[in-house]
């Protein structure tokens, strides 16, 4: 793992603002993953053998850097951390003097607003130290500050926490627990007292802070654990470790950034986002079929952001289905039903999510103008960009086909007789040919709790050759979790944890590709067929199965 470093202290505030808005007239050094060479400001350079500069902590730790960015202080989501002063245990810590580049910054206070709706028999820093230095990565520091007014109560709440975290240490190697030892700070003054965005954070909305990456404001959402289920709460109780998760997920969002950044894209902007911007059905302007015809490249960047003051308040509270659908008939603007992208809505919190859609990339190689309608049942601020670019592939994909689709068909004991054989013809000159699929189970009915939470198998014949797609983190406690580093939004307000059908809350549907290339001929018919079953058996209930697949031929 990488390294982490937490801070702690007592309540956050601010009002959360489109993904990205960084409210600075310095764009930060680094951003999109440029980066710096000078080692940052973390320390002091001394020439090593042969007359080298030693390698920068973020070096030793395999991270890129980014340089400090000055800024006025400004306490809203997303904005760039202004330097601060903070009073610690230790003495002074200066962010900007302390600055390595690469850095996570996590403050956790002991009682954090989103704990404070049931009285926890357990209080939040009582436990799980060890399983957060455990899991957070080695880029991340830490600052604890007690919530209370009170110096004595402050002095002996950290004073807990720290033999707690010596308690862990003990547990690591000497070179760990001197890592640690560095990067965990305790913040010895009252919420009143701390300084500049630190203290609006922590007073209102009272959520834990992060600083992330790119050195912008963010939160640390629930600490729920779907291990320690109160009945008497109705909910579950708090674990300290899930705020590594956060850590995990800035690490991830900045190589995302830095790949996107590298792919030197055309950007077609759907929706531009920014309040209001709900995803309404839009006319778009793709560049002109020669152009087109130089990419072999699709990738769909959606954000997600909450109209009004941010997480804290109207993020929408369930995990819903949303599309993004092209309208494909000029003559019929309101007919849009050909699935481009799919997501999960995230439980109360906001997201961005990449994935490569490059099978569908054949949809706009005419170029000129498409329409395209975001589809939710609730409201967003939405922005949506297409990014094109040219990897150099072996081959492109050109040509696309629509082949099965299970929507409006029910997952129950005579689903695959609503599927027949169909024969169709491979081009002469075809270089590649690969089935697409966009596959997620949905409903909660017995028998297995289908089809979100039972595995499914999903079989495509191409000539008698059987292609099993199997959605095998359905109903795992931890599924979605395990995936944080590869882009399901953390620590949201309700079951994220579990393990869904092909899907996750607060994540994108990933359009999921099998090649078929030796299982057909170019120039002559080829065969498919499709079957969907639980547990190799037609399912003895009814659920749902949102499926969509197509023959993609590449040139």
């Amino acid at each position: 793992m990488k390294r982490a470093v937490l801070l702690f202290t007592t309540c956050l505030a601010g009002s959360a603002l489109a993904l990205g808005a960084c409210n600075s007239d310095e764009e930060p050094s680094g951003s999109g993953g440029t980066t710096t060479t000078d080692g940052g400001t973390g320390g002091e350079n001394v020439g090593g053998s042969g007359g080298q500069p030693p390698p920068s902590e973020c070096q030793l730790l395999g991270f890129d850097e980014t340089a400090f960015v000055d800024a006025d202080s400004n306490s809203a989501l997303y904005a760039v951390a202004s330097d601060l002063v903070i009073s610690t245990t230790d003495g002074d810590y200066g962010i900007k003097e302390r600055w390595t580049g690469c850095d996570v910054h996590l403050f956790i206070q002991d009682v954090p607003r989103q704990n404070t709706s049931y009285a926890w028999p357990t209080p939040l820093w009582d436990r799980d130290v060890d399983t957060l230095l455990l899991n957070a990565p080695k880029n991340t520091r830490f600052f604890f500050n007690s919530s209370s007014a009170d110096q004595v109560v402050i002095d002996g709440a950290l004073a807990g926490l720290q033999a707690k975290v010596e308690e862990a240490l003990t547990g690591m190697t000497l070179e760990d627990a001197d890592h640690w030892r560095g990067r965990i700070h305790y913040v010895n003054v009252p919420t009143s007292a701390l300084p500049g965005w630190l203290n609006a954070q922590m007073v209102f909305p009272r959520w834990g802070v992060g600083i992330d990456r790119h050195q912008r404001l963010r939160f640390i959402g629930s600490y729920a654990d779907p291990t320690r289920f109160s009945n008497d709460a109705g909910w579950f109780a708090p674990n300290l470790s899930m705020a590594a998760n956060e850590a995990r997920f800035y690490n991830y969002e900045y190589d995302r950034d830095a790949a996107l950044a590298a792919t030197n894209s055309t950007v077609v902007t759907v929706f531009p986002g920014g309040e209001g911007s709900t995803g309404a059905a839009t006319d778009v302007t793709f560049p002109d079929a020669a152009t087109m015809a130089g990419f072999d490249t699709m990738l769909l960047d959606m954000t997600m952001g909450c109209i009004g003051p941010g997480e804290f308040g109207d993020c929408p509270a369930w995990d819903y289905m949303a599309y993004v659908y092209l309208c494909p008939d000029a003559q019929q603007p309101d007919v849009c039903d050909v699935e481009v992208g799919r997501w999960i809505t995230t439980y109360h919190r906001e997201g961005r999510w990449v994935h490569d859609a490059s099978a569908l990339l054949p949809l706009f190689k005419a170029g000129g103008t498409f329409r395209l309608k975001f589809d939710s049942p609730n409201a967003y601020d939405v922005g949506f960009d297409i990014h094109l670019s040219n990897a150099d592939k072996a081959a492109r994909p050109d040509e696309v086909t629509y082949l099965y689709d299970a929507f409006g068909v029910s997952f129950n004991a005579t689903y695959n007789d609503g599927f027949s054989p169909m024969d169709l013809l491979i081009p002469a000159d075809a270089t590649k040919v690969e089935l697409a699929t966009i596959i997620s189970g949905h409903g909660q009915n017995d028998p297995g709790n289908c089809a979100e939470f039972c595995v499914t198998t999903h079989h495509f014949f191409v000539n008698g050759t059987e292609n099993v797609v199997e959605l095998s983190d359905a109903g795992s406690q931890w599924g979605c979790m395990d995936q944080v580093d590869s882009g399901t939004i953390p620590n949201q307000y309700g079951t994220w944890w579990f393990g869904r059908s092909g899907w996750c809350p607060g994540r994108h549907v990933p359009v999921e590709m099998i090649d078929i290339t030796d299982q057909v001929t170019p120039g002559e018919m080829a065969t498919f067929d499709y079957e969907g079953y639980r547990n190799g058996q037609p399912y003895a209930g009814s659920a749902t199965i949102r499926l969509r697949s197509w023959l993609v031929i590449s040139r």
